[in-house]
């Protein structure tokens, strides 16, 4: 499976997440990613987010939402992580709040490598030792590194 260290960088975490809507949230966290020119064409991607999210919460529960989308503008695989620490509603299964955020985005060409992925990341985070160390994290570097270090569990 892929390694996170390949596709999350620290510039792609956000440890203190703004947003106190979950719309807000994706918009904040997709900014990290178009900022530095590796989005090509900025508002249709935030605008695939937008719509995957309207088409039916990626809230999965345990207090962890997985915004994705395929993009063909985007030549590799993309993740950013955002932690909110006051929780944000997206209408998860279970009602809780959520507090990691972890937007995917792949070139539509890779659609399986896509759901791969999305599958490998929600098995991570249903884990509750990450979930914890997530939120607890002091800083984005600390961010990857549980990623890097956890990857097994997927």
């Amino acid at each position: 499976m892929e390694k996170w260290d390949r596709i999350l960088h620290a510039s792609n975490v956000l440890v203190d997440l703004k947003a106190q809507r979950k719309f807000d949230a994706i918009r904040e966290l997709a900014s990290v990613l178009t900022d530095d020119g590796i989005v090509p064409d900025q508002k249709r991607f935030l605008a695939d987010l937008i719509q995957r999210e309207q088409q039916a919460s990626t809230g999965i529960g345990k207090g962890v939402a997985v915004p994705h989308t395929h993009e063909d503008s985007i030549d590799r695989q993309l993740l950013a992580i955002g932690i909110s620490q006051e929780g944000i509603d997206f209408a998860s299964p279970d009602g809780a709040p959520v507090h990691i955020v972890a937007l995917l985005a792949t070139p539509r060409k890779h659609q399986k490598l896509h759901m791969e992925l999305l599958a490998t990341l929600s098995r991570l985070l249903q884990h509750q030792e990450v979930r914890e160390s997530l939120i607890n994290a002091a800083d984005s570097a600390e961010v990857v590194e549980i990623f890097t270090q956890k990857r097994q569990l997927g």
